[in-house]
């Protein structure tokens, strides 16, 4: 098998069909060897923060000498951006290696695109003596197919927020319950301090984190950021963004509670080189600036809206490319967005879930009413004409979808 025949694989089986449930995985992985008993794990679900929270324990514990297999979704460029060593992407070859045992222990085809990603990841890991494994959900928690893990070094709930309600729950307790299922029971048990999970009945030995390390300083230029940690010490971080003192410390706090011995000089270096890419990436493009942001519901248009509040490009006009997936809360995410917005440019993410952007332009003006918007064909289309618009601002925002993250950063030539 070729790596074109496996993306082709991956193709038919559409990432767009979810089909939640553990039974098939487990039955998948058993005819493997259990592959996923082979690595310990820190387990991360939550509805915004997870991703970063991954690569900031990957990057913490690569620091501190430890071969470390991150499993993290969507990507932005690559399917192979999912499954990394040490920061480094399955190779190709590895890839389609992988995905041959994988259709060959499958044979009734009926695995999900998500669950084949998943058995590759497992091993992937296993193969290459990785010594620690970061998984992050891809839905919920209860059911997602990374929660066969039974008994994770620490499992860690990130955020608790709208989305995904057809098949989380309506209500935040609902979802709530879905996310934390991937605690277990004598394990700890990695939260904030939310409201929701107060008075909730939850497994595993509760860390509870109640403050985050707050932003004393950020070089914008460089996408940087200085935070400081309760214990006064001051750490770099390599991501922009208000809500990355939340993750850091749920990461610290992870770590502690495992067991696992990581000194301080890889938390600082770790922190200082960890790369999440699409969460406020500062593009310079010439004389102009993109910022990619994956914010795509109602909390994450929040953080966004925050970050780009304090952050100077606010003080500028600026033009609006989003794009949004019709499953996903458009009032909701362009609300907090909505008083920053003098001119939009709507498109459609490179997915078959996206919303299309007549429709979109709908709750756009609805929104801002005074902005002006406009509709362009795609994102890269968007991006080159602001570009080679001399009268157009300086400044963009790419924002509303993690696939219009990737094509935002597709079309600005970063790989």
């Amino acid at each position: 098998m070729t790596f074109a025949d496996a993306l082709r694989v991956l193709e038919e089986r559409q990432e767009a069909r979810i089909a939640l449930g553990l039974g098939r995985v487990r039955a998948h992985l058993a005819a493997l060897g259990d592959p996923h008993l082979a690595v310990p794990a820190f387990h991360v679900a939550g509805t915004n923060g997870k991703g970063a929270t991954c690569a900031i324990l990957s990057s913490v514990l690569t620091a501190a000498g430890c071969r470390v297999g991150l499993y993290v979704s969507p990507h932005l460029l690559s399917v192979r951006e999912r499954i990394s060593i040490g920061g480094r992407a399955i190779s190709e070859a590895e890839f389609a290696r992988l995905m041959a045992r994988a259709l060959d222990a499958d044979k009734k085809s009926r695995l999900t695109y998500f669950e084949l990603l998943t058995s590759i990841a497992f091993q992937h890991f296993a193969d290459r003596g990785c010594d620690v494994m970061v998984l992050e959900t891809g839905l919920g928690g209860r059911l997602d197919a990374t929660n066969v893990v039974p008994v994770p070094l620490a499992a860690i709930v990130t955020s608790i927020a709208y989305d995904h309600q057809s098949f989380l729950g309506k209500t935040l307790a609902a979802i709530a319950r879905q996310k934390t299922a991937i605690f277990k029971a004598g394990r700890p048990a990695v939260r904030a301090d939310l409201p929701v999970l107060r008075r909730a009945p939850l497994r595993g030995r509760p860390v509870i984190v109640r403050k985050p390390w707050r932003s004393v300083r950020t070089d914008w230029t460089r996408g940087r950021q200085l935070l400081r940690a309760p214990s006064g010490r001051s750490y770099a971080l390599s991501i922009l963004g208000s809500r990355q003192g939340w993750n850091a410390a749920l990461a610290r706090a992870a770590v502690e509670a495992s067991g696992l011995r990581v000194p301080e000089r890889a938390w600082v270096r770790g922190l200082a080189g960890v790369s999440w890419r699409g969460r406020f990436e500062v593009i310079r493009l010439g004389r102009k600036t993109l910022i990619v942001d994956g914010a795509h519901n109602p909390e994450a248009a929040l953080a966004l809206a925050e970050t780009w509040r304090s952050s100077p490009f606010s003080r500028k006009p600026a033009r609006w490319i989003l794009g949004i997936m019709r499953d996903k809360d458009a009032a909701g995410v362009l609300a907090p967005l909505a008083p920053f917005i003098a001119e939009a440019v709507l498109v459609r993410p490179p997915s078959p879930r996206a919303l299309e952007p007549l429709d979109f332009a709908r709750f756009a003006r609805a929104a801002a009413p005074k902005a002006r918007v406009t509709i362009e064909r795609d994102p890269a289309t968007a991006i080159a004409v602001w570009r080679r618009d001399p009268s157009s601002p300086r400044v963009a925002v790419c924002a509303g979808s993690l696939y219009l993250a990737g094509a935002a950063l597709k079309a600005a030539g970063r790989k």
